[in-house]
């Protein structure tokens, strides 16, 4: 039987190191092609690397808690006689050992049986929603650079499966069931109870959050610019779209219109006409870069703390499409599917805390961004109007920016343009190209 080592593969945007979160299985099991290994965690995402052939686990190349280099052996897998690994680009499986000088060839046909399986590109997210919908990856053609599997495949192979005549449709037993029970197995996984007393080891996301915050509370000089904003028009203007979303039918679009893509919106207005706002800093090269694209990072409530998934070229995007990307980002992030490239290259965040109901914050900057702007919960509150006290609903912006790049004036000058858009929200509307 071969003996195949199983090397970390990079899970993308090259990531040079992962950390074990959990093993699926243990020194010993038998292990089957695609069935999950291990959880892993990167400082990007957590993500489940299957199993690339059917056979026995012999060592694990780590325990839970371990960081490993990409490229490490994860795992030695004894392979089942003619089970031959399912190879594929950067998977990291290679044989343990070569076989002696002088082994006996194959006979004639025989290397042809036992040649390798391609294994269909396709990322460990996408093999794991696979098989959570029970769908073959051998069987559907894929749509990404290369042939590569995508989620958007999958899930039309499972539609087209689920809309298919079968008899066993109706058993509890059959896919799409077990695919709805599955798929809903993430979002009831809460953070589990701590017990007083109790020492936690800093571990995954958690830790990835702690060495991601401490750098940024000790590198970045921070300024905040705190600012009450008149949000009257602001409340009357999101009903009108939800109204006319719900008018045309659009249930999931009149969901999607809450406060925060309003707000992403104003943000990316500002930001074109603040470039400072848009930008990073390289103390080591000594060098401000000045960014074209407006790449929006939505802070996000995850069950294992918080993430940072980010709306691609949001100046591009209309505010329909700004609203449905937060919610897909959102509860991907919910569901602990994010994917790295969901994670990838903001250039300034945006920060709802008023969805927990936090009316101001101190929103902490993560370098090499500048700019962080929390927006705090909409509360009626009596304001001066004309000279007359008036009860109008407010919210109020708490703008962190990084004092390297920012001087007071620039940060006042952003914030300035965001309370006007906020304030007179029929600006928003502006061609954004």
């Amino acid at each position: 039987m071969p003996t195949l080592e199983f090397h970390l593969p990079d899970v993308g945007e090259g990531i040079a190191t992962a950390e074990i979160i959990a093993w699926q299985v243990a020194e010993g099991d038998r292990v089957h092609e695609h069935q999950d290994l291990v959880e892993i965690q990167t400082d990007k995402a957590t993500v489940v690397i299957p199993s690339p052939v059917t056979g026995v686990v012999t060592r694990l190349g780590g325990a839970a808690g371990d960081s490993l280099d990409v490229g490490a052996v994860l795992a030695v897998i004894e392979a089942d006689d003619g089970a031959a690994p399912a190879v594929a680009p950067g998977d990291g499986v290679a044989a343990a050992a070569a076989p002696a000088d002088g082994a006996a060839a194959p006979a004639d046909g025989a290397g042809a049986a036992a040649a390798p399986r391609a294994l269909p590109l396709a990322a460990p997210t996408t093999r794991r929603l696979a098989r959570e919908l029970g769908v073959a990856l051998e069987d559907v053609a894929g749509t990404g650079p290369q042939g590569r599997i995508v989620r958007e495949d999958v899930e039309r192979a499972a539609s087209a499966a689920a809309s298919a005549p079968s008899d066993a449709a109706d058993s509890p037993e059959s896919a799409p069931s077990r695919a709805a029970a599955t798929l809903a197995a993430p979002a009831t996984r809460l953070r589990l109870a701590a017990t007083p007393g109790e020492v936690v080891p800093l571990r995954g996301v958690r830790r990835t959050i702690a060495h991601a915050l401490t750098r940024a509370w000790l590198e970045v000089p921070r300024i905040i610019d705190y600012r009450e904003v008149d949000a009257t028009a602001l409340v009357r203007a999101r009903a009108s779209l939800r109204q006319r979303a719900l008018d045309r039918g659009d249930e999931a679009l009149e969901q999607a219109l809450t406060p925060t893509p309003l707000i992403v919106r104003a943000v990316v207005l500002a930001a074109r006409d603040h470039p400072y706002v848009n930008a990073s800093i390289d103390l080591e090269r000594e060098q401000i870069t000045l960014h074209r694209h407006y790449h929006v990072g939505i802070a996000t409530a995850g069950p294992d703390g918080l993430t940072v998934p980010v709306v691609h070229d949001a100046d591009r995007r209309s505010l329909a499409e700004i609203a449905l990307a937060i919610v897909e980002l959102s509860r991907a992030a919910r569901e602990r599917r994010l994917r790295p490239e969901q994670l990838a290259g903001p250039t300034l965040t945006v920060n709802n805390f008023g969805s927990l109901g936090t009316w101001m914050g101190t929103p902490i900057v993560r370098p090499p961004e500048v700019v962080n702007l929390g927006i705090g919960a909409i509360r009626d509150r009596v304001v001066a109007v004309d000279g007359a006290p008036v009860v109008r609903p407010t919210l109020v912006l708490s703008v962190a920016g990084d004092h390297r790049v920012l001087d007071g004036d620039t940060l006042a000058g952003f914030v300035n343009q965001v309370a006007a858009l906020l304030s007179d929200p029929v600006l928003l509307f502006e061609d954004m190209r």
